[in-house]
């Protein structure tokens, strides 16, 4: 499996216990890094270094698998890394992924390897800049799914704005934080964070998702598709959602880029969003459950066109299956 313009095989970079836990072609794999400007040799002997494994070993969680290591977060943090010794500004980049999907482990594991690693690399979530209590209520009053909180409109976005306004020209955030453990799951703000970085990543379920114009033919071309027997309440109110994303959308162009971290079919979040709930009320003592869980996850199916949400116009994309295993890879050429 030799690029002929590279002049090396792939086969003798990346060990067989590495290759065999791939779900997808190692040819694939390979325009994956160059796709990213990653120098498969290079790339495989720094992750591999002993002195290195030390320090990223402590934040993986146990059993982590090859794939999502050399196929998701290594490849990321090492353009992030590139991005640190190429820019002069402070840049923002947009991930997305359906929830619990792993956005959140992945964050962590690069804030605390950043912090390890001294690079000036932040994460952060779109869920953080939820509205406070009082207005979260009134602005969730009358949906149909009688969820707290999650669909575009849920935010303060005149603050985010702001805030991606002053960090694209200071390299400061000042951002509230967001416990979605309190009022019994509803959650609210628990207080202020500032930090200083070169690279912002801002994480969400429906980061990168633009409005469409055709809401009504999206609706009818992909009902058997997605069986989701919308109600007449859903198809309304999803019409007030699309003029919220019209607002979101402003955000994205504040992106540099923008990762997707997509589902290989958009069901598998019902497993995923319970598991999530799950593992909080285990940590928090609190999370949802029962039928608010049951509702929750029917505002996720249901909310924003599924199209929309699974087409999401990323310059990378890294598909998973029903258990987050990587199995397929797509990124456009990055130049340093």
């Amino acid at each position: 499996m030799k690029n002929k313009d590279s002049n090396y095989d792939i086969n003798d970079i990346f060990p067989k216990y590495i290759r065999d836990d791939f779900l997808f072609p190692l040819d694939s794999y390979r325009l994956f890094l160059e796709g990213l400007s990653i120098k498969p040799s290079a790339f495989y002997q720094k992750w591999s270094d002993v002195n290195v494994i030390s320090i990223i070993d402590k934040y993986w969680k146990p059993n982590q698998k090859s794939d999502w290591k050399w196929s998701l977060t290594f490849p990321f943090f090492s353009l992030l890394e590139n991005y640190i010794n190429t820019i002069n500004q402070p840049i923002v980049i947009g991930f997305s992924g359906l929830p619990g999907s792993g956005k959140s482990t992945l964050g962590f594991w690069i804030d605390s390897v950043a912090r390890e690693l001294s690079l000036d690399i932040k994460v952060i979530s779109l869920d953080d800049f939820y509205l406070p209590a009082q207005e979260m209520d009134f602005a969730m009053k009358g949906n149909p799914w009688n969820v707290p909180r999650g669909f575009p409109g849920s935010h303060s976005l005149d603050l985010l704005h702001q805030s991606l306004d002053v960090f694209l020209k200071t390299g400061i955030l000042r951002s509230p934080t967001f416990d979605k453990s309190l009022r019994d799951g509803k959650g609210d703000r628990s207080g202020w964070c500032e930090l200083k970085s070169k690279i912002l990543i801002l994480e969400g379920w429906f980061v990168g998702c633009e409005p469409v114009s055709d809401l009504n033919n999206i609706d009818s071309l992909f009902e058997d598709k997605f069986n989701l027997s919308l109600s007449q309440d859903e198809k309304d109110y999803r019409s007030l959602i699309q003029e919220s994303l019209i607002k979101y959308s402003k955000i994205w162009k504040k992106f540099d880029k923008i990762w997707h971290l997509k589902s290989s079919h958009f069901n598998n979040t019902i497993l995923w969003k319970t598991q999530q709930e799950e593992e909080m009320i285990k940590i928090r003592g609190s999370g949802l459950k029962g039928n608010n869980l049951t509702d929750f996850i029917r505002m996720i199916q249901s909310s924003i066109p599924q199209q929309s949400l699974s087409f999401i116009n990323a310059d990378t994309t890294v598909q998973i299956n029903q258990h987050r295993r990587i199995d397929k890879l797509l990124t456009t050429n990055y130049h340093f």
